[in-house]
């Protein structure tokens, strides 16, 4: 009997996604599944390979508590569809916190920076070896661990976000930490953001993106972004950021310095369904006076192209097309990763088609 009422229950959950409780309070069970087929060229031989680009089972929940405030939960696991072994529970995203229309949220736990966030936004691609990485590059977070998080509410379009983090490093004599803030304006056609993200006594060196990150007493790391878009009537959107990126004594990199990084993106929808992508990204030259230190050529260039058809409001294919050129000088400056991003010295390239499914 205890097996079957189990099988019940979890019938029951995966094929109601989302489950109300009295006075609108709900528990919802929501995903992406997305898997694409890639021909990767790194500049020295062609893999062709089927890749989960980002699929993710999660759960989340609010619960009124009256008036205006409300509490929640999020806890987002990464689902590989095409190796089980990259999974894991909770790995992507997990969040307990408070929030109001008119006080905002304040939230702790563990997801994507905002300051990656902002990035995102002029991404724009579908599979992870397009551009959606190319700015993971001078040490900035992709998620970031144990954080104090707050969100303004919306301003007549304008929104501020904060983040404190990566504290618990402390020793007696040295204090790290991350601090985030983001501003934003979002309404009609025009969307404008500014974003900092200031790293003390930390590495400059990241894995992945993902903290927490190695102390260096005297490490220093800030990113700073700033961009804009904007829709024309013609559906066609719009987007130009730039990204500063400044690391200061960090002794367990060959490289500290500065580096100026722009990316523009073209979006062009029609009918809501046929869409088409371009977008190009320019890492420049690192600026490092140390001495043994060549930093001639040591950037990158990145473009991509893409189409989509969303087949409903839940379905959608897509087929794109990336090229990276690095410099010369650029292995250990840029990330080094898969085709399509930046990767070494060498030139390479991706070709991507896939499905992607939300539930």
């Amino acid at each position: 009997m205890k097996k079957q009422a189990l099988a019940v229950l979890v019938a029951g959950l995966f094929a109601a996604p989302a489950i109300a409780h009295a006075h609108g309070d709900t528990v919802t069970l929501y995903g992406i599944a997305q898997v694409g087929v890639m021909s990767a060229n790194n500049g020295a031989i062609t893999q062709n390979k089927v890749e989960d680009t980002g699929s993710r089972v999660g759960v989340k929940g609010t619960e009124n508590l009256g008036g205006d405030l409300s509490a929640f939960f999020k806890i987002e696991s990464k689902a590989d569809l095409a190796s089980a072994g990259n999974a894991g529970f909770a790995t992507r995203e997990g969040w307990v916190g408070f929030s109001s229309k008119e006080w905002g949220t304040v939230k702790l736990g563990r997801g994507k920076s905002y300051f990656d966030l902002v990035q995102e936004n002029f991404d724009g691609f579908e599979a992870n070896d397009t551009m959606i990485d190319s700015l993971l590059i001078d040490g900035t977070y992709y998620r970031i661990n144990n954080v104090i998080a707050y969100e303004t509410p919306d301003l007549s379009g304008f929104t501020a976000k904060f983040e404190y983090a990566d504290m618990e490093g402390k020793t007696t004599t040295t204090s790290p930490y991350t601090f985030i803030g983001v501003a934003e304006y979002n309404a009609g056609p025009l969307y404008l953001t500014g974003a900092i993200e200031s790293q003390h006594n930390l590495t400059g060196n990241v894995s992945g993106g993902s903290s927490p990150k190695a102390v260096v007493p005297g490490a220093r790391v800030t990113n700073t972004f700033v961009g804009a878009g904007y829709t024309l009537p013609t559906n066609t959107n719009l987007k130009l950021g730039w990204r500063h990126s400044d690391i200061k004594n960090d002794t367990t990199l060959i490289n500290n310095g500065k580096r100026n990084a722009w990316i523009g993106v073209v979006t062009q929808t029609w009918d809501n369904q046929y869409i088409l992508r371009g977008g190009v990204m320019k890492a420049g030259d690192k600026s490092d006076t140390s001495a043994g230190i060549n930093n001639h050529d040591s950037g990158g260039t990145y473009w991509a192209v893409g189409a989509e058809w969303d087949m409903s409001k839940r379905t959608l294919i897509y087929t794109e097309y990336a090229h990276a050129k690095n410099g010369q000088n650029a292995n250990s400056f840029l990330q080094t990763d898969s085709a399509g991003q930046a990767a070494g010295t060498f030139t390479n390239s991706t070709w991507s088609t896939g499905i992607i499914h939300l539930f």
